[in-house]
């Protein structure tokens, strides 16, 4: 099938359902004259950060940040809008091809969802997954069993290569997405189609060090469910993708590979792979107990999603309940998982993989909660809590990002226990324990140096005063770290204050913490305070005022370092 038919095949079919939409929803003539028309709701906001520091730090003096919502409604018709902008693109010395600032519109009426703008739409986790465009796309969804979703727009933009280290050169690339489903109480069927493709001449000549190169993809999938009785349940997924990694390479008539072999154009560089996740689920008294299986072929790969894990089977068996009359919560999860899929590595990964998760509230005022996993290689948690305690950027939220792999064993408990409940007075003890164990074993024996271990602790006491609006904590933080051959430690004591004042319109907060690291070649002390004001005016204004300040004594020099953020924000 040609390119023109197939722009032409997805532009009959948003124009199709555009217009049945459009016949469809005339105006609901019972509605008029009941209620308020029009509403006008949302709203906007503003921060700034400047900072400050006696050593060069690579952060900039001053970043400000709008953000706004507004909300439009006139009877059952409604226009959220939404837009963020900041500096922050304006002081990159790169380029990249996405957009750091964002418009979108979401009209709905009814149950028809619009998406315009600089918007994310999913479809399924092997077509469409969160992927920005800019463009459009739409929801439908009825009180009928057809529910249809479309999207057309810009995935990545033309990005020249400009020489710069961290500028990520791209092609302009388009994106199209059909999906249609059918529910019934008792099972329900869908099928997914996704298109992109990149214009060749949308930007100059790329160094072939860059690895990028001008790509098609088209991707087809098949899903549904069915109930074989009230409490079991069968659903199954199967995907077919076809990519062509250089559409500067020359035809191929070898034959369509797969399913999506039919809407591409072979070329040298085209390749075909598929994934499929099949699960059982069953459901009794206040049990449940589920197996998936799911395959994804080596090289499985999606223009619709940013990142895809591929090469590798899973066989997954879960299950939960309820036991001591709903004061005891399990979890419990196991499988079996391997890779090199087509025997083209020189080494195979097996292993069994798994996770238990607890709940126990054995009264009213104790409450245990327990877990421990070994089934993932990489986290997205911060390992050493003192990141997150002496992280000055307020407005970063990079805290719950940072990726340590090969992470074998995680295991957790932590212990919450009300001393007293008071009418005037309220007592709360806590208790935190994690463990983090990395190792890297070869031939099933872990040597000297290729393990590391993570010890947190953490008690924390609070005293509350609730005629006072007031509740003062203490607590006492402990790392012990074990990377390779280096060991490290660093503890120390925090301490936080919070008070309501004026009818609970002005919130203050005050925080100081203290805290010492050891190493074999370098010791750090830290002093960390922080300050925090927000001011609430006429229910509608919050003005808010952060202070940190950040003194750190290194073996190689005293620094300091002030980062104050203060914002308003109107809500109406």
């Amino acid at each position: 099938m040609s390119l023109y038919c197939i722009k032409t095949s997805w532009l009959t079919l948003l124009f199709f359902f555009f217009v049945t939409v459009a016949l469809a929803q005339t105006v609901d003539l019972e509605t008029l004259g009941k209620g308020k028309a029009f509403k006008l709701g949302g709203g906007i906001s503003s921060n700034g950060v400047f900072y400050h520091a006696n050593q060069e730090q690579g952060r900039q003096p001053f970043t400000y940040f709008l953000q706004g919502n507004l909300n439009i409604s006139f009877y059952q018709f409604s226009m959220p809008i939404s837009y963020s902008y900041s500096n922050q693109g304006d002081q990159l010395n790169y380029n990249l091809p996405f957009n750091l600032n964002r418009l979108s519109l979401h009209p709905k009426y009814k149950w028809i969802q619009g998406h315009i703008g600089d918007v994310a739409m999913s479809f399924s986790p092997y077509t469409l997954n969160g992927h920005q465009f800019t463009g459009g796309g739409v929801e439908l969804t009825p009180n009928g069993p057809w529910k249809v979703s479309a999207m057309a727009g810009r995935l990545l933009k033309a990005t020249e290569f400009d020489g710069g280290e961290q500028t990520l050169p791209a092609f302009r690339r388009m994106g199209y997405g059909l999906k249609v489903g059918y529910e019934q109480e008792r099972y329900s069927a869908g099928v997914i189609a996704f298109y992109a493709k990149d214009a060749i001449n949308s930007i100059g000549y790329v160094p072939d060090e860059q690895h990028v190169t001008p790509k098609e993809n088209m991707v087809l999938s098949l899903e549904g469910s069915y109930k074989i009785l009230e409490n079991l349940e069968v659903n199954t997924a199967y995907a077919t993708s076809g990519m062509t990694q250089d559409l500067r390479a020359d035809k191929f008539k070898g034959g369509q590979g797969n399913l999506a072999g039919f809407f591409l154009n072979d070329r040298i560089s085209t390749e075909y792979f598929d994934a499929i996740r099949a699960g059982l689920d069953y459901s009794f008294d206040t049990s449940t107990l589920g197996i998936t299986y799911e395959r994804i072929a080596p090289g499985y790969e999606t223009l619709g999603t940013y990142f895809f894990n591929n090469d590798f089977e899973n066989i997954t068996l879960n299950t939960g309940t309820v036991l001591f009359d709903n004061k005891l919560n399990l979890a419990f999860n196991i499988g079996y998982q391997r890779d090199d899929l087509k025997n083209n590595k020189e080494r195979s990964m097996y292993r069994t993989v798994g996770s238990l998760n607890a709940n126990y509230n054995p009264s009213e005022v104790l409450t245990i909660t327990g877990s421990y996993s070994n089934f993932t290689t990489f986290t997205n948690a911060k390992v050493d809590q003192f990141e997150v305690i002496n992280d000055d950027n307020l407005l970063d939220n990079q805290y719950d990002m940072l990726d340590y792999k090969q992470l074998a064993q995680n295991a957790n408990i932590n212990i919450n226990y009300l001393l007293s409940k008071r009418e005037d007075v309220h007592q709360n003890l806590n208790v935190n324990y994690a463990l983090a164990d990395v190792s890297n074993a070869e031939d099933g024996v872990v040597r000297i140096g290729n393990a590391s271990t993570f010890h947190n602790g953490n008690i924390s006491y609070t005293l509350g005063f609730p005629n006072r609006e007031m509740n003062i904590t203490s607590a006492l933080n402990g790392t012990i770290n074990t990377i390779g051959m280096e060991n490290a430690s660093t503890w120390g004591p925090t301490l936080n204050i919070y008070h309501k004042f004026f009818e609970n319109t002005l919130i203050t907060n005050f925080g100081a913490s203290y805290n010492t690291s050891n190493l074999s070649t370098a010791n750090t002390n830290v002093t960390n305070i922080r300050a925090n004001l927000s001011y609430v005016l006429k229910e509608k204004h919050n003005f808010h005022l952060n202070v940190i300040q950040l003194f750190k004594k290194l073996s190689t020099g005293n620094t300091s370092e002030l980062t104050l953020t203060f914002g308003h924000s109107y809500s109406f």
